[in-house]
Formats: C-alpha cells, structure tokens, sequence
C-alpha cells in the first residue's frame, strides 16, 4: 500500500497529530511502547517546488537510559556523542553506525537527563517509489525492517541530528496515526518485550520492544 500525500492541501495537517513534547518527557521504556504504531513522517525534497512524504508505521524500538545502562552511549555522562540524549526530549538523535549508516531515535526523559528511543523498523505506507529508489531494492518486507534500512529509505543522514520531532515545520515528525483516517488503523496490539541487539553489555535487559506478528519487525 502507498498512500499519496501533499503536504501543500488542507486533507493531511499533520500539526492536529502530532506528538508533543510532554509525551516524551517521560521513562524511555513507557515513551518507546508507546511509540510502537505512531508514525514517523520524513518530508522528502523531491524537486525545486514540491515534497514528498514518507511515512511509516514504528513496529519495533529499543530504549536507551544513561549512566546505569553499559550499552547506551551515555553510559560514560554527556560526552561529545551523547550530549544530545540529555538535551530537550523530543528532538531527534542521529548517529552514524559501523561507518556503514544512519540509525535515528527519539530523545526522551526531563532535560538533563539522558534517554533516547532507537527506531528499529517501520511499516511503509506513503512515499514508497521514493524509498525503493534510495534502498534499490524490489522486496517491500525488505524495504523498511532494519534501522539502517529505513533511514536510508527515508532519506535520513547526520542533517536531522538534533531536528525537532514536535514541530510541524520539522522535516521529521512523529504523529499518532490512530487518529487520522488517513493512514490504516491498527487493532489492538500484542507488544513483545526481548534483548536489545547488537550489544554486549546490558544484554540480559528487556528493553527492546515490537508489534508481534508484524512483518515488517526486524530480525528477531
């Protein structure tokens, strides 16, 4: 499915759906399930005078606290890197991984203290000739399901760090699609808790969560 949106017509107004900040004033393990079904809207720059959005369904999340949590970038306190996980919740976190590329998140928690939701994989929904084009790529299970895979497909590079997602004049957003008729509605959902991937330390915690039964969930 690839639901067309214009940003410029009065149908989509993304600013009634948007996320506001307290919503990621809060514990980073509570912002990140209920991050799961929002969506994550890029606005894409296709031409000189007109965008393209791409959307996304979040189906899975990993959350990130600070200095009692040996596999977050703020273990060590606010150095250089993860200054920007004790900044303003509700800005974006963009850092470049294995030299190979973006991974995005979500910073949560109270100013000061350091917290940040990783974006895992997204369920695509609106801009998807546009995301085939970047992943080159001719599966859609395969077009979003990983979180380098679906910064590369939304067009997401070290440009967004720091962006705020509570603005609607932001090119990143999240809103909350159960309450647009827009996008398709999910029923209840069956949230699973597991071991974040791809660390060492910190391991054994259940801090990464995903939709079950989603095929767009990265490996599991």
């Amino acid at each position: 499915m690839d639901i067309k949106i214009n940003i410029f017509t009065d149908k989509f107004n993304p600013e009634s759906y948007i996320l506001n900040r307290s919503f990621y004033e809060r514990d980073t393990s509570l912002v990140a399930k209920e991050l799961l079904g929002k969506i994550l809207l890029v606005k894409s720059q296709k031409n000189n005078f007109s965008d393209e959005i791409c959307a996304g369904r979040i189906v899975d999340i990993e959350a990130y606290y600070g200095l009692n949590d040996p596999a977050s970038h703020a273990s060590h306190g606010a150095t250089p890197r993860a200054r920007i996980m004790f900044e303003t919740p509700g800005i974006s976190y963009v850092y470049f991984c294995y030299g190979n590329h973006y991974i995005i998140n979500a910073v949560s928690e109270k100013y000061g203290t350091a917290g940040a939701a990783m974006i895992r994989a997204v369920e695509p929904l609106s801009g998807l000739s546009l995301m085939f084009e970047r992943r080159k790529t001719g599966t859609i299970r395969n077009l979003t399901n990983g979180p380098g895979k679906l910064t590369k497909a939304f067009g997401i590079n070290k440009d967004f760090n720091g962006l705020d997602l509570t603005d609607v004049k932001s090119k990143v957003m999240i809103i909350d699609g159960g309450k647009l008729n827009l996008f398709p509605t999910m029923e209840k959902i069956e949230i699973i808790s597991k071991p974040r991937i791809g660390i060492r330390n910190g391991a054994d915690k259940l801090l990464r969560f995903y939709i079950k039964e989603n095929d767009f969930v990265s490996h599991k």
